[in-house]
């Protein structure tokens, strides 16, 4: 009998273990998609130049990689010392992929513009998702580092967009200092003349290396480049700017 009577309290004790243990189970499980849902949403931050004390810039290319023109401004960098920004377009970019893969190994940033380089205006978060990821994979890819910087196709987003963004992991750059060399009715001249009396510390400059006949931008890059240096300012990439923010960036947006 007291066998019996053993495995009876044993059966039963075990079987209010295993509700006990699913009770646990159910509220641990509720908790932490509780706390899931509830968990607070990343800060939207959109940049568009860095306070710092130092005579630093940031120059930055949209558009490419292009086989005609990136190859000059990659040479023209290297030259006289200077890192930069490319944003990169994914129809581009799986065109190119050495080109970009140039960019990196010459010490240059590499961040995301947008598959198809379309405005984000009017998307929703799904559609937001497919223009950005691929681009995404294709830079992880060639830098095994995964980009953290977006710009905005023709600079135009929501609050939709910017929340996406921000949700996967990105910061939304803008610029202080329009070349407007998109334009090409813009001279080589003019376009130079712009950065230079405009450019401050903490700027962020906005060229294109692609998208269109980039030559005076090249051309405008001869004069810039060897200016700035007789100014004492160094060119570095938007993610040195930010590591050497002396204070909030000067814009955000929620």
């Amino acid at each position: 009998m007291r066998p019996i009577f053993w495995f009876r309290r044993s059966a039963s004790s075990m079987w209010r273990l295993a509700a006990l243990g699913g009770c646990v189970g159910f509220l641990v499980g509720w908790g932490a998609k509780t706390a899931l849902a509830t968990a607070p949403s990343p800060p939207v931050r959109i940049i568009r130049s860095v306070p710092v004390s130092a005579k630093v810039v940031a120059l930055t290319f949209d558009d490419g990689p292009s086989p005609q023109y990136t190859p000059q401004i990659l040479q023209l960098l290297q030259q006289y010392g200077a890192k930069a920004t490319f944003f990169v377009v994914g129809q581009q970019l799986v065109r190119y992929p050495a080109i970009a893969r140039e960019e990196y190994q010459d010490g240059m940033e590499l961040g995301n513009h947008g598959f198809r380089h379309l405005s984000l205006i009017g998307m929703d978060p799904t559609a937001i998702e497919a223009e950005v990821k691929p681009v995404e994979q294709e830079i992880t890819a060639i830098t095994g580092q995964r980009p953290t910087l977006y710009r905005l196709p023709q600079g135009k987003g929501d609050a939709v967009a910017n929340r996406t963004l921000a949700d996967m992991g990105y910061t939304v750059i803008y610029w202080n200092v329009d070349t407007r060399d998109y334009l090409e009715s813009r001279t080589a001249a003019q376009i130079a003349s712009t950065v230079l009396k405009r450019i401050t510390p903490g700027s962020i400059v906005i060229f294109h290396d692609g998208g269109g006949n980039q030559q005076h931008t090249v051309d405008a890059l001869k004069t810039i480049l060897p200016a700035l240096g007789a100014e004492g300012y160094k060119e570095v990439t938007v993610s040195q700017l930010l590591e050497l923010a002396s204070a909030s960036p000067s814009s955000a947006g929620a």
